[in-house]
């Protein structure tokens, strides 16, 4: 279940951990703490350098790595229409704990959600 943050900030910077999920993810369980840790930290340029890091790790040369890209693409930006404009510039380490939220809670919340949507599929 995803939290509902009340403050700007808070939310801009929960929506933001999402897209780092999304990012990050793309070939195992080692994320880009580099690439993440900007995002977190610095929002604007972390945004920037965090897709354009994706674009160069996930080649759209070849089928299936194509696929994920662009379903990546879309998915944020789903996301990015929901976050400020411009967005910070700097998040203090206070203010970065809705970031590491989001980026923990995506995975999670997309698996319920498509087992949700499996369970209510009629039977065939």
């Amino acid at each position: 279940m995803q939290h509902h943050y009340e403050r700007p900030m808070a939310k801009a910077m929960y929506i933001l951990g999402q897209i780092g999920a999304i990012i990050c993810h793309e070939s195992g369980p080692c994320p880009q703490t580099a690439v993440l840790t900007k995002m977190a930290s610095r929002p604007a340029e972390g945004f920037s350098i965090a897709v354009a890091s994706m674009d160069e790790l996930c080649s759209p040369q070849l089928g299936n790595r194509r696929t994920l890209l662009r379903w990546k693409h879309r998915e944020i930006r789903r996301l990015r229409r929901m976050l400020p404009d411009p967005l910070p510039t700097a998040a203090s380490a206070q203010s970065q704990m809705p970031f590491w939220d989001g980026y923990c809670r995506y995975w999670q919340d997309m698996l319920k959600a498509d087992a949700q949507n499996d369970a209510e599929r009629p039977a065939a």
